[in-house]
């Protein structure tokens, strides 16, 4: 009798294993394919053709269909019945749309966030990374980090799943357009941004900061 339960424990242990290690390839597998997406490999409207992207990481189709379908929930790529998984066109109605709700969205959340000395001392260390940075995937990287901390104690655990969604889409964007857009107005915001903050006043913060979302897309709509 012990040997049998011993038998289910060891079976249950091999199947955990066996269901992480495929869950991690997974992620793996979608980091790299949205790295692709956002550095431009795969090009805004593109069908993006499974077995071509299975021979080039040396893996089968089925990760990769895995993969897409969980991009699509974000937006940015689309599946489309009988002909495929496509990188999703930009465009100035669309940009309007997520940019305006991730300004409400950050805004409203940094209102009903609290900030640590230490919290505010990274973000700090994090724009001044921003106002030395001289790469676009770097810059764009310490920006998204810049907005990460300062809703990092906010608890609305599904409006952050929604904004950590956009983020994807607005990432999109932001490649496209952003990284030729200079850096120092951002910089002077977020540092703004900080020092209200520091004197308790978040409604001038959120307001900045929502200010400093509709400056981005502003600019992108001016591009397409």
């Amino acid at each position: 009798m012990l040997c049998m339960v011993w038998y289910f424990v060891v079976i249950f242990i091999y199947d955990i294993r066996n269901f992480m290690k495929k869950l991690i390839f997974k992620n793996e597998i979608r980091e790299v394919l949205l790295k692709h997406m956002l550095t431009g490999k795969y090009q805004p409207g593109e069908r993006l053709s499974l077995p071509a992207i299975a021979k080039e990481l040396e893996v089968s189709v089925t990760p990769i269909r895995e993969a897409l379908t969980q991009l699509s929930e974000t937006g940015i790529v689309n599946y489309v019945a009988n002909r495929g998984f496509f990188l999703s066109e930009l465009s100035a109605s669309e940009a309007q749309e997520i940019y305006e709700l991730m300004a409400l969205l950050e805004s409203s959340a940094l209102k009903k966030s609290t900030f640590s000395t230490d919290q505010l001392n990274e973000l700090d260390e994090i724009n001044n990374k921003l106002a030395n940075a001289t790469e676009s995937m770097t810059i764009m990287e310490l920006d998204r980090q810049f907005h990460q901390k300062l809703l990092e104690s906010y608890k609305n655990n599904y409006a952050m799943r929604i904004i950590s969604s956009l983020r994807i889409q607005i990432s999109l964007y932001e490649f496209a357009f952003l990284k030729d857009m200079h850096k120092d107005a951002s910089v002077n915001m977020h540092r703004e941004i900080t020092n209200f903050i520091r004197k308790d006043d978040l409604a001038s913060a959120a307001s900045l900061l929502e200010e400093n979302w509709m400056i981005s897309v502003k600019y992108i709509i001016s591009k397409l």
